[in-house]
């Protein structure tokens, strides 16, 4: 259990946000954090990050984002759009934390070439219905952001990602077991273990995007966590 303590964060160092689960959530969870990060409201300055870390309130982002809206909606397609193009242009690009190119990245974690991947990931994932029983199956895939798409955010933007998972130490049974956010609020004992931390290195000085990939009757989706302290972040979770 100690060990446990030790090897987790405490979700009270964040406001746990959440998103549409309308298999675009990490697209979702990186635009409301983009909005969270940069401190102007025109979106043209949004989209360029200008001012990166200089925080909105976390109160008018949830305001004005939630779990859906427009600006949202438009942040999110852009935030795919940036990662395609990027694929597209730099696809022997080494991944660090898979040691391939892109290319190979893709055809290992998305089971996709390149080509594939290009022509689906074009299509905006919220635009998918992944419940529809449609013949051209193959169109209808998930295109999910996994460590490929943080790693390409984290280049765009200039930013640290950081992706926890969320856990609880089942003291009946002496074993670590997924732990629940209901509503933005963690059951108790919930805590957070680190899953994923990109470009820390690269850019030691700029705010992290800060995920929870959080894992649910068997389906995974992203939440979106805003540090209370910002300035204080890093030194407090890495």
């Amino acid at each position: 259990m100690n060990e446990f303590i030790q090897n987790t964060v405490d979700p009270v160092l964040f406001d746990i946000g959440d998103v549409a689960n309308d298999n675009a959530c990490f697209y979702r969870a990186i635009a409301n954090y983009i909005y969270f990060a940069v401190p102007h409201d025109k979106m043209a300055n949004i989209k360029r990050f200008y001012s990166w870390g200089k925080t909105k309130p976390v109160e008018t982002v949830q305001r004005e984002l939630g779990k859906y809206s427009d600006i949202q909606d438009e942040l999110a397609r852009f935030i795919q759009h940036k990662i395609v193009t990027y694929v597209e242009s730099n696809p022997s690009e080494i991944i660090p934390q898979t040691g391939m190119s892109i290319e190979q990245s893709i055809e290992l974690i998305h089971e996709l070439s390149l080509d594939e991947y290009l022509s689906y990931y074009d299509v905006f994932a919220g635009d998918i219905d992944m419940d529809q029983d449609l013949e051209n199956e193959e169109f209808y895939i998930d295109r999910w952001g996994s460590l490929i798409e943080q790693y390409i955010i984290s280049k765009i933007i200039g930013c640290p990602i950081i992706v926890f998972n969320t856990q609880k130490y089942d003291t009946r049974y002496n074993k670590i077991i997924n732990g629940k956010i209901i509503n933005g609020k963690p059951e108790i004992g919930v805590r957070l273990k680190l899953s994923a931390v990109i470009g820390l290195e690269t850019y030691p000085n700029a705010l992290p995007i800060i995920l929870i990939w959080r894992e649910y009757n068997k389906n995974g989706h992203y939440l979106v966590s805003y540090p209370k302290d910002p300035s204080k972040i890093k030194e407090n979770i890495c």
